[in-house]
């Protein structure tokens, strides 16, 4: 079996990089149309909230017949802060713009249940993020970088957008942390495969991040880059799980053996397409879309 995973399509973006949304989605159809694999898996950050319905009927039009599956990302959580009353939790968003059309069109939302592909089980879920990958001792023009800082999505000239978009951001910001680790163990343990793919949108561990340090603001998004506790859940089924794919960064990290667990980071960017085909059978990765310098 052939599994085509990738990430951050970023389709229909409003206002936001209008074309490489649509870049990206062509270059991602195109290699399924070569590669013909068995199953498609979208890591999260589909696109915008507002088009759900018509991101998913594009991603399965895309596919053809074969399963799809996906998890959410950041951005896929988006509301504009005059709809918050009415979607004010993550879980309110899932429910009022993504889960019907995901049932429309087939698609498995792995932040809700697994997906049985014979010998592979696919797990998974958006992860968020907990400060847990915040940088020890981040001093940034002679202060110390506060969680308070963190929690205010911003350090001089770089702005955190989540805490703009994201219903109730910085209030649940760890309560959304816990509940999405919690989540992900619990569809690990609902699961008896002993072979397990794990999906998640937001990295699981510091290694997978892929932004190298640079002691000035950047390092702000370190922070915002996974979920520590959604790393500690993994390394409990360790023995069970062969592959964890991740996105979020749009950095891309190859192969690595994190927690004794095969890692990767797709690193799809905007306007530009990454993926991997992951053979069951043999165990192999080949990577395709655009090339990249080893991480």
């Amino acid at each position: 079996m052939k599994i085509l995973l990738t990430a951050d399509l970023h389709i229909n973006i409003p206002r936001r990089h209008p074309r490489t949304g649509q870049t990206t989605f062509e270059a991602f159809a195109q290699a399924v149309r070569d590669h013909q694999p068995n199953a498609v898996v979208v890591a999260g950050d589909i696109g915008s909230i507002y088009h759900a319905g018509n991101q998913l009927r594009m991603i399965r039009e895309a596919a053809g017949d074969i399963p799809v599956a996906m998890t959410l990302g950041n951005h896929d959580h988006w509301v504009e802060p005059d709809g918050h009353g009415e979607f004010p939790s993550l879980q309110d968003a899932v429910d009022g713009f993504w889960k019907f059309p995901a049932d429309i069109y087939k698609i498995t939302l792995l932040d809700a249940e697994n997906l049985n592909l014979g010998p592979i089980t696919l797990v998974g879920g958006y992860g968020h993020f907990d400060l847990g990958h915040a940088e020890p001792n981040f001093t940034f023009e002679g202060k110390a970088v506060t969680e308070e800082v963190y929690l205010s999505g911003q350090l001089g000239r770089l702005f955190w957008n989540d805490f703009h978009y994201i219903p109730n951001c910085a209030r649940f910001l760890k309560a959304e942390a816990q509940a999405q680790a919690a989540g992900i163990a619990s569809r690990l343990a609902a699961s008896d495969s002993q072979r397990l793919v794990v999906v998640t949108h937001t990295c699981p561990w510091r290694e997978l991040n892929g932004h190298p340090l640079r002691g000035n603001e950047q390092d702000l998004l370190s922070a915002y880059s996974g979920n520590s506790l959604v790393g500690k859940a993994l390394e409990q089924e360790k023995e069970r799980i062969e592959l964890l794919v991740c996105g979020h960064t749009h950095m891309p990290v190859r192969e690595r053996g994190v927690c004794s667990i095969r890692s990767l980071n797709i690193g799809t960017d905007y306007g530009i397409f990454r993926g991997i085909i992951y053979d069951t059978v043999s165990g192999t990765i080949e990577w395709i879309g655009e090339p990249f310098k080893s991480s």
